[in-house]
């Protein structure tokens, strides 16, 4: 079923979920003993936190030699979050181009893709890019890019004041970018974004 049937069948203030391999699920998801959101079917989800998808101008990573990831507990909150939420990413420690970043595929159950996402030194939104494929299709005979992109070509997953960095982790990042992707799928087929503007509540 279409992301768009399914906002018309459960409304777009519906809770989502991602699964660990990056499939959108609306419905069948319990709360364990322990208290985490599993499938009926799929297992373990991480809850898809409130977001919109917009575009314009992606905030540059900074400089910054005392940068936030020094102190190992704080990147170990995000390595943590990862390993239960999508243990298939690989993790790449900071350097000095990079923040603490992490690469694995997303599987929208209509493509699949390779996501990156980067933690920026200022602890904002973080960077999210498709490695593969090139983000867009053809009409008309000429290259429409997808909607929802930064110009530098990351995903714009959320507006920058819906991140809270005590709140969120690289997880909720990557659940966002996996929610991009499933609508991204759809636009490709139907050149309509679904739920274009509105606000995702979360789970």
């Amino acid at each position: 079923m279409s992301i768009a049937s399914l906002l018309s069948h459960h409304g777009v203030q519906t809770p989502r979920y991602v699964t660990v391999d990056g499939r959108i699920v609306f419905d069948g998801v319990h709360l364990s003993d322990a208290g985490t959101a599993v499938h009926d079917r799929l297992g373990p989800v991480t809850p898809v936190q409130t977001h919109t998808f917009h575009g314009g101008v992606d905030a540059g990573q900074i400089d910054a030699p005392n940068a936030w990831w020094n102190d190992s507990a704080q990147v170990e909150r995000h390595r943590d979050s990862m390993h239960r939420s999508f243990p298939g990413f690989e993790y790449s420690a900071a350097d000095a181009a990079h923040g603490p970043r992490w690469t694995g595929q997303i599987d929208t159950g209509r493509g699949r893709f390779t996501l990156r996402v980067e933690l920026r030194a200022d602890q904002g939104l973080p960077a999210l890019q498709v490695i593969g494929p090139k983000l867009g299709a053809f009409s008309s005979g000429r290259w429409v890019p997808s909607p929802h992109l930064y110009l530098s070509g990351n995903l714009c997953v959320a507006d920058r004041s819906e991140w809270d960095p005590v709140v969120h982790d690289a997880a909720t990042a990557v659940a966002w970018g996996a929610h991009w992707l499933a609508a991204y799928t759809e636009w490709r087929m139907s050149r309509r974004w679904p739920a274009d503007g509105v606000q995702v509540d979360a789970a």
